[in-house]
């Protein structure tokens, strides 16, 4: 690898289950890295996928280990809601599977998924949901 601390690639090889990834690099005549560990953020595991761009920071004392920080907007690979005030985390494999998403102006939390589960340990609390304001069901009831 040449002698850049920050490079850019795409992902080539991932395994999931060591939170690892190999990165080709198109610049270096598509040479790949060893498996480099997946920076997380507040011990968040969400893996990019293989073909995803990455940006790797390899360490001074040996380019070949470093840790991948992450993917970035690009052309190919853009949020579905931006502006000033705008927040969204993706959930899914692809974009708008499964998301949480906050708009600061209107003050509205919105959660979408196929399904939603909420699990109350009652171990170390009493068990209920409270609702503050109103409630609006729609749907089918649930028997």
């Amino acid at each position: 690898m040449a002698d850049k601390l920050i490079r850019v690639g795409r992902v080539s090889r991932v395994n999931y289950e060591k939170g690892m990834i190999a990165v080709t690099y198109p610049d270096l005549d598509d040479a790949v890295s060893a498996e480099l560990s997946v920076l997380t953020c507040g011990d968040e595991y969400k893996m990019p996928k293989v073909g995803d761009n990455v940006a790797v920071a390899h360490l001074s004392s040996d380019q070949s280990r470093g840790v991948v920080l992450g993917t970035y907007w690009n052309k190919q690979h853009n949020s579905k809601t931006t502006g000033k005030g705008k927040f969204r985390k993706e959930y899914g494999e692809n974009q708008g599977d499964a998301y949480v998403e906050y708009d600061s102006d209107s003050k509205t939390l919105s959660i979408k998924a196929s399904k939603i589960a909420i699990t109350i340990d009652t171990m170390d609390i009493a068990g209920a949901v409270n609702i503050t304001g109103s409630l609006t069901v729609n749907g089918v009831p649930v028997p």
